[in-house]
């Protein structure tokens, strides 16, 4: 079996032919995942690749109900658990040679690899190997958002193919058989200068040199009348030569030796130099011994450096002590045959403690000399020196790495001219002149991945490492943040006291700051904290005033409104210091709108934060505690209608407040900042704003009770009341008491639920806050529903609903009335059950409640199901599972995808099956109680024989289950 997406997107089954699964839709869903085997594909990516930003509400639905309806046609071929359902989304597992474009990109790489050795046989053979792979146009017939991108990346790489495959045929002496498969191409692709120079020098070898000088005529024509522009300097080159003649290109040479710019129509030399010597400088740093992991990286190196037309420009970029210089020399080292006329480096100490930036000057004379120019015959003059840099590198292929650069300005005037030279940057910086004039490819560097960082300090350590100390170094790992910096020294204080265990280091580092403990043994020019204060210091003052006081977010990323509560400036004010933090890699932009700062650098940051005075500490605290405090409030109404009354404690309100359209917005946010809230209660606590604390505390019911985060919210409910007791307020200790109830009783802890509401009522009547009161009466009486006491719920339901403040106002009302009519339902008065759904079901869309409507129609649901109207059945339980997954609430969605199960298992059980297994999936990332019951139940579902007997298990099955919701 194996699965196509360089054509049509089919499943070639073993006969060869291809079959096409399903519909389109289904088509660019397994196409998506496809493309994304091996890795965990979240709905949201699903939906944005599918829908491109313009999805449907029930977007996350349909793919559900995709991934259900293509695993059913993947079993109609005998494909079996192709696509695993895992926490967070789902993940296509596939062989090693069971995807076409898998097996293209590997023949791809194996074919560089050859060609960089010149083994040409063993390149043209791979290439032709990764070619018969394509079947036409990529991904055909999928329209999806994704596709089209994906499909130009796919076509560049076949046409790289084809060039290289032209290569490496030309230097086997195969240019009869090119022409005409080259001039298609080229007609095809008429722009691509290097498909042009292939063809002009195949026709050369041919014997057709009136040939190749009209292509070179008419590739220049198309240039300058479609483009406005000049041919580059390999098509000009070659078409020089063949114009000479030159004997040089009737051999297999990689490259088209420049003429002198005194050109009199000889065979092309290179310049005469009877007074400087041709030398062959090797100027590359050691490599280090136990360079680790970085594979991919240094694929996509290989890869920048490879690409395009002309000389390769690649910058390597990241954060100090991420390793930037050790990845580019150890390319450069495994690279270096590809460079015939030598190697040049230079440590550009663009961020060195002791010593000035080097100057272009001294560097092009230190360059010069080493390309055997004497002292004498070196220009004073940068221009000048450049210029004759740029000679004598014109007819050699040469790789130059300019390390640790400062800004473009210092790297302008080292860069080489020739197309066949490469020039590798590294800077801290992104350096984004050179990225916009002169072109150059960037390669962003990240920390270690942790497998890797894992198997550094391996290498290192040695003998140090065995099995009982894995754990240990993957602590130590973790606590190094995988910088490989930190990982060396770590490793070095290790190796120099033969004393000190790894889990005795590795707990020094978790029971105080990482960093100090990385410094406190280093020399003083090497340790973390001295290369991180070169970036620091290198910013300007809003910049570093920003950086210092990110260190009191309590979260690992931040998005740039919580930047600005912290400057006291609207988001506009901090975009400036924002980009100046993310070129300098103290910040990174790790998601769409989000910035990550790495933790050793975060407590560098901590260290920074003295520079503030203790009051503009606290007030920086204040504003980003009053920012958050304020943003949930405003966004409680969108959640829920139920927002408790009263004013807030503010102190430095935002100066712009962050509000939201609509409800999904509202939730994403909530999503992305929930650790940070929980973090945020906890420092309001921590500096004594008690009324503050207890306050969001509350405001955080609406999100916490939707997304079903149990463990985040009784973490903050516990720090609110502790602060409500503290300010003696009885109203909001009644409200943080419910909410106690509210969280036991959705984790099936009644005992626990029902002490919480019993005290919230008897606070509330304290407080003289009737409708408190009435609230929560009807919480305890839907617990009593849950506890098999129905006629206690239906007293408690009938008497909370009787008070004005609450029975006549909607958004209250509603929850009673739900409340009661599950409690009829459970007496198996049905008539009466469903006047009291019904009327929870108007009063919900009256205040656009989507959680009650969603929990009105899970009962109406429930009371056809008992009925035995499966048609009405499979209306409210089909509006309820849409309902629940816009909702966006877990519990609810297992919950609806179980109830429509069950109306759906009479007519197709399979896709029942699905449902609940889905449901199952939701249970168990919740740790549900019903999580069991579920896997019990499918565990069992295929030994009913007829569909009575199944209907009345399932009965049975939803009895159970709805006393533990």
């Amino acid at each position: 079996m194996r699965f196509s997406i360089l054509g049509p997107v089919q499943m070639i089954v073993p006969s060869g032919n291809g079959v096409s699964l399903a519909a389109p839709r289904h088509r660019a869903f397994l196409a998506y995942l496809l493309l994304h085997a091996d890795r965990v594909v979240t709905p949201r990516q699903m939906v944005e690749a599918l829908w491109g930003g313009a999805e449907p509400h029930s977007a996350r639905t349909q793919i559900h109900v995709v991934v259900s309806q293509l695993r059913r046609a993947l079993r109609e071929h005998g494909v079996e658990d192709l696509i695993d359902t895992q926490p967070g989304g789902y993940r296509l597992v596939l062989g090693e040679n069971e995807l076409d474009a898998k097996i293209f990109d590997r023949e791809m790489a194996a074919a560089r690899n050859d060609a960089d050795r010149r083994e040409w046989a063993g390149s043209a053979s791979r290439l032709r190997t990764a070619l018969g792979m394509w079947r036409g146009q990529a991904l055909a017939e999928i329209t999806a958002p994704y596709a089209e991108s994906t499909r130009y990346r796919l076509h560049e790489e076949r046409l790289n193919a084809y060039e290289l495959l032209a290569e490496s045929e030309l230097e086997l002496g195969r240019h009869d058989m090119l022409i005409s498969g080259l001039r298609r191409l080229v007609e095809e692709h008429p722009s691509r200068e290097r498909l042009v120079c292939h063809l002009m020098l195949a026709q050369y070898r041919a014997g057709r040199r009136t040939e190749a000088l009209e292509t070179a005529r008419r590739a220049r024509t198309l240039l300058v009348e479609e483009h406005g522009l000049d041919p580059g300097a390999r098509l000009t080159l070659l078409e020089k030569a063949i114009l000479n003649a030159d004997a040089s290109l009737d051999l297999r040479r990689e490259a088209v030796r420049a003429a002198p710019a005194h050109d009199t129509g000889q065979a092309v030399q290179p310049p005469a130099a009877t007074h400087m010597a041709i030398v062959t400088p090797a100027q590359l740093p050691l490599d280090q011994r136990d360079f680790i992991g970085r594979d991919l990286e240094l694929a996509r190196l290989s890869a920048l450096a490879a690409a395009g037309n002309g000389l390769s420009l690649v910058l390597v970029t990241g954060m100090a002590g991420v390793g930037k210089t050790a990845l580019v020399v150890h390319w450069a080292h495994r690279h270096r045959d590809r460079f015939r006329d030598g190697q040049l480096y230079v440590d550009l100490r663009g961020f060195d403690p002791a010593r000035a930036p080097a100057t272009p000057l001294d560097v092009l004379g230190r360059f010069l000399r080493a390309l055997g120019v004497p002292p004498g015959a070196i220009p004073d003059e940068v221009d000048e020196a450049a210029a004759l840099f740029r000679s004598r590198l014109s007819d050699r292929r040469v790789l130059i790495v300019l390390d640790n650069a400062h800004d473009a300005e210092q790297v302008r005037p080292l860069l080489a001219g020739s197309p066949d030279c490469a020039v590798l940057i590294t800077s801290r910086t992104q350096l984004r002149p050179l990225l916009a004039r002169e072109g150059v490819r960037l390669l962003e560097l990240d920390p270690l991945a942790p497998d890797e960082a894992h198997d550094l300090l391996r290498a290192i350590l040695g003998e140090r490492i065995d099995d009982g100390t894995a754990l240990a170094v993957r602590d130590l790992a973790r606590h190094c943040s995988y910088l490989p910096l930190a990982l060396r020294l770590a490793a070095a204080q290790l190796a120099c006291q033969r004393h000190l265990t790894v889990a005795g280091y590795t707990g020094q580092m978790a029971a105080c700051d990482p960093l100090s403990v990385l410094d406190s043994r280093g020399a003083d020019d090497e340790g973390v904290s001295l290369a991180f204060s070169l970036s620091y210091r290198a910013l300007g003052g809003s910049a570093r005033r920003l950086f210092r006081l990110l260190s009191l977010v309590p979260g690992p990323d931040f998005a740039p409104p919580v930047a600005a509560a912290l400057l006291g400036e609207a988001p506009a004010g901090v975009r400036r210091p924002l980009d100046e933090l993310q070129s300098a890699h103290l910040i990174t932009g790790h998601r769409p709108g989000r910035f990550l700062m790495h933790d050793l650098l975060r407590n560098y940051a901590t260290t920074c934060l003295t520079e503030e005075t203790t009051a503009e500490r606290t007030a920086a605290a204040r504003r980003l505690v009053d920012f958050y405090a304020q943003t949930v409030f405003d966004a409680y109404p969108l959640l829920q209608p139920r927002r408790s009354e009263g004013t807030r404690d503010r102190v430095q309100p935002p100066v712009e407040p962050l509000l939201f359209a609509e409800r999904t917005a509202a939730l994403d946010w909530h999503d992305q900042e929930r650790e940070h809230l929980v973090g945020v209660v906890e420092l309001a606590a921590e500096q004594g704003w008690h009324r503050c604390a207890s306050e969001l505390a509350a405001d955080l019911m609406a999100y916490l009770n939707i997304r079903r985060r149990w463990s985040d919210w009784l973490a903050v409910l516990r720090i609110g009341r502790a602060c409500a007791e503290k300010t003696g307020n009885v109203a909001a200790m009644a409200q943080l008491e419910n909410a106690f109830g509210i969280v036991h009783k959705q984790t099936g802890q009644y005992a626990a639920a029902r002490k919480h509401y019993v005290q919230a009522i008897e606070l509330a009547t304290m407080a003289g806050r009737d409708r408190m009161v009435a609230a929560f009466r009807v919480n305890l009486g839907g617990l009593c529903i849950n506890e098999g006491d129905f006629d206690a719920s239906v007293r408690y339901l009938r008497a909370g609903l009787a008070s004005p403040t609450y029975g006549q106002r909607p958004q209250y009302a509603c929850a009673g009335y739900i409340n009661l009519g599950c409690a009829l339902l459970e007496l198996e008065r049905y008539a009466e059950a469903v006047e009291a759904l019904q009327t929870a079901l108007d009063l919900s869309l009256e205040v656009d409640d989507i959680q009650h409507v969603c929990l009105a129609h899970h009962n109406l649901a429930e009371v056809a199901l008992r009925r035995g109207d499966r048609a009405v059945a499979l209306h409210h339980a089909g509006r309820q599972l849409e309902l629940a997954v816009e909702l966006g609430d877990p519990l609810r969605t297992a919950a609806a995808r179980d109830q429509y199960a069950s109306a759906l298992a009479p007519v197709d059980l399979p896709a029942a099956r699905d449902h609940w297994r889905a449901a199952y999936q939701v249970y168990q990332d919740l740790g549900h109680g019903l999580a069991g019951v579920l896997a019990e139940w499918l565990r069992v579902l295929d030994g009913f024989h007829d569909a009575a007997e199944l209907a009345a298990a399932d009965d049975a099955h939803r009895r159970h289950a709805r006393r533990m919701l």
